[in-house]
C-alpha cells in the first residue's frame, strides 16, 4: 500500500482506497525535533498515566479507546507549527481534497503501554460522502505490530456506516500498516479504521494534522462513529448514531 510522492499518484490512490501511505515523507531531523517536543510534554503526564487515561471519560471507556491527546499547535509550539505549514504537506493535502482546504489544529495521540488501542471507528458520520475530514497522520517513531498497528479497510469511505460488531474483530478486506518513522498516512475520515492494542511497555505515538475540503466544517468530527454506538465530542456524551437512524 505504499506510494511514491507523485501528486497525481497520491490523488488516484486516495480516490480508490480512501487513504495513501507515503514512506520517508519527513526526514530524520524533522522527526527528532517532534519527538523531543513530545517527550518534554508527556514525561510528567506518563508519571501518572493511569490518572491521565481515566480522565478521558465515557467515550474512551465505552468504546475501548485508550489514548492521551495533546494539541501542540494550540499551545503555540513552533516545531509543530512548522510541520503544519510545510509546503510538501500542503501539496500532498491538496492532491486529496483540492488546494483551497482548511486546516484545524494538531493532535498528538499517545497510547499507553499495555493499553486497549483504538476500537474500529469512523471520524465522522458517513451520511454525506462529501462531508469528511482528511487525517494527515505522521509517525515519529517506528510502529511495530505489537505496539499498535493501524488497520484500515480500503474503499470503505464509499461503504456508508461502519457495521455493528466487536471493537477489534477483523473486517473483510482489512489491511494492517506498521509505519516507519517519517511516514505520512493521508486518510479519509469515513474509512473504517482501528489501532490494535499496544502490548508493549512503551507508549505508542502518532501525530494528526486534520484538514477539511472547501465547504466542510471541522464540526463534522464532533461525532465519532464506532461499531457499538457513537459519541458526540462537542457534548462529551454518547449519542444516537445519525448514520443508523
Amino acid at each position: 500500500m505504499n506510494s511514491s510522492n507523485n501528486l497525481s499518484d497520491i490523488a488516484a490512490r486516495f480516490e480508490a482506497d480512501g487513504f495513501v501511505v507515503l514512506e520517508g515523507f519527513f526526514s530524520g531531523i524533522e522527526v527528532t525535533a517532534m519527538n523531543n517536543e513530545i517527550e518534554k510534554h508527556y514525561a510528567p503526564i506518563l508519571a501518572k498515566q493511569d490518572e491521565a487515561v481515566n480522565q478521558k471519560g465515557d467515550a474512551f471507556r465505552q468504546f475501548n479507546t485508550e489514548v492521551i491527546p495533546w494539541d501542540p499547535c494550540g499551545e503555540g509550539n513552533a516545531v509543530f507549527a512548522a510541520v503544519r505549514d510545510d509546503s510538501r504537506l500542503r501539496d500532498a493535502t491538496a492532491a486529496c481534497i483540492q488546494p483551497d482546504f482548511n486546516a484545524s489544529g494538531s493532535l498528538v495521540m499517545l497510547s499507553v503501554g499495555g493499553g486497549k488501542g483504538q476500537a474500529w471507528h469512523q471520524d465522522c458520520p458517513a451520511v454525506d460522502s462529501t462531508q469528511f475530514n482528511l487525517n494527515r497522520l505522521i509517525y515519529t517513531q517506528d510502529i511495530a505490530a505489537e505496539s499498535g498497528a493501524i488497520v484500515l479497510v480500503p474503499g470503505s469511505h464509499r461503504a456508508g456506516a461502519i457495521p455493528p460488531g466487536g471493537s477489534q474483530d477483523p473486517l473483510p478486506g482489512e489491511v494492517m500498516l506498521t509505519p516507519k518513522a517519517g511516514t505520512l498516512v493521508l486518510m479519509n475520515g469515513h474509512v473504517y479504521h482501528r489501532v490494535t492494542p499496544n502490548t508493549t511497555s512503551n507508549p505508542r505515538l502518532s501525530v494528526n494534522f486534520r484538514a477539511y475540503g472547501k465547504g466542510v466544517s471541522p464540526d463534522v468530527c464532533n461525532i465519532g462513529v464506532f461499531r457499538n454506538g457513537a459519541f458526540d465530542f462537542a457534548k462529551n456524551a454518547v449519542t444516537t448514531d445519525p448514520a443508523r437512524r
